[in-house]
C-alpha cells in the first residue's frame, strides 16, 4: 500500500512559505503578534496532521489547513471572548517520526533548524510562566511503512510500536520539563487509513482486518505513555470508529462496516492519500477540544 502511504511524506516546496508562517505564528489572528501580559499561547506539535497537510482535488497538495487550525479557531475565539490576546504557532513537519522530532532530519521544508523537540522545549522555556496549551501527535509515520498493498509486515508494524512509544516518553519527558504550570499537553491517538482497502477486495478485506489489531497497539502504547506523564489523550481512535466493523451502513451503493466508511469520508483515501480531509480534521480537533 506504498500509495497509500506516499501521501504523509511528500515534499512540495510551495507550500514551504506556508508552512513557515504557521510555524512563526503568522496565520493567527490579528490578535496573535500581541506578546504582552495576559497573552494566551498554542503551540501545535507533529507530523503532517499537526501541520495540517492535505492533497488537493486537481493535484498538489497544501499545508495549514488541519486540526491544528480549527483548534487554533476556536481557542482563539475564547481568548478574545476573555480579554485575552492569543497566538498560534504550528511547528508540525509532514514525515516527522518520533526519532526525527528528537533527533531533526525531517525533509519537509519547515523554517526553524534545530529538530522539533529542541524547538518546541526552546519555545515553552521563553513562555514557562504563560497559559500555554500545547497538542502532539506523533507515532503514525513509524509504523505506516509497514503495509503493502497485499500485506502488513507484523514484525515491521511491532518495531515501530515499540519505537513510538520510547521515543514518545523521550519527547513527553522533556516537554514537561521545559513546561511551566500554566502549560497543558494533550496528546492523541490514530486512526486507521488501512480500512480503506476493505473496497479492494477479499484480501482488501483481510489487510484491512488485520490493520485494525495494529492500530490498536499503537493506540494502546501511545495512551499508557501519555497517562505515564500524565497527559490526556485525545482520542480519535474512538471518534473515527476504529473498531467498529458493524454497524454496516451504506457508502456508494454498497454496505460496508461503519469504520470503513468514516475512513473514506473522513480523509482523502479516494484518491489514495491517508491525510485527513475537512471533516476528518473537525472532527479530530473535536477530540482534542472535548480534553481541554
Amino acid at each position: 500500500m506504498r500509495s497509500l502511504l506516499r501521501g504523509r511524506r511528500l515534499c512540495a516546496a510551495a507550500c514551504t512559505a506556508l508552512l513557515g508562517a504557521t510555524a512563526l505564528g503568522l496565520t493567527a489572528s490579528p490578535a496573535s503578534a500581541a506578546t504582552g501580559p495576559g497573552t494566551r499561547y498554542y503551540l501545535a506539535l507533529g507530523d503532517s496532521l499537526a501541520a495540517g497537510y492535505q492533497s488537493l482535488p486537481g493535484g498538489g497538495s497544501e499545508v495549514g489547513h488541519g486540526y491544528a487550525q480549527d483548534i487554533a479557531a476556536t481557542l482563539g475565539r475564547r481568548a478574545a471572548r476573555d480579554g485575552h490576546p492569543f497566538s498560534f504557532t504550528d511547528l508540525g513537519c509532514p514525515g516527522e517520526t518520533s526519532g526525527s522530532m528528537i533527533n531533526g532530519g525531517c525533509d519537509y521544508p519547515h523554517p526553524y533548524t534545530d529538530p522539533q523537540l529542541a524547538t518546541a522545549t526552546a519555545f515553552l522555556a521563553e513562555h514557562r510562566h504563560d497559559d500555554v496549551t500545547v497538542t502532539l501527535d506523533i507515532g503514525a509515520n513509524d509504523v505506516d511503512g509497514c503495509a503493502t498493498a497485499e500485506s502488513l509486515d507484523a514484525a515491521c508494524a511491532a518495531q515501530g510500536v515499540v519505537t513510538a512509544g520510547r521515543d514518545l516518553g523521550t519527547i513527553l519527558t522533556r516537554l514537561r520539563a521545559a513546561a511551566g504550570p500554566h502549560t497543558r499537553i494533550i496528546g492523541m491517538n490514530l486512526y486507521d487509513p488501512f480500512l480503506a482497502a476493505w473496497l479492494t477486495g477479499t484480501q482488501g478485506k483481510v489487510l484491512a482486518s488485520l490493520s485494525v489489531p495494529v492500530a490498536d497497539a499503537l493506540n494502546g502504547t501511545l495512551d499508557l505513555v501519555d497517562a505515564l506523564h500524565g497527559v490526556p489523550t485525545a482520542d480519535v481512535a474512538k471518534a473515527f470508529g476504529t473498531n467498529s466493523f458493524l454497524p454496516l451502513v451504506p457508502l456508494d451503493g454498497q454496505q460496508v462496516p461503519l469504520n470503513v466508511a468514516r475512513i473514506m469520508g473522513w480523509t482523502n483515501m479516494a484518491r489514495e492519500d491517508i491525510h485527513a480531509n475537512d471533516t476528518g480534521y473537525q472532527v479530530i480537533a473535536g477530540a482534542f477540544l472535548t480534553r481541554l
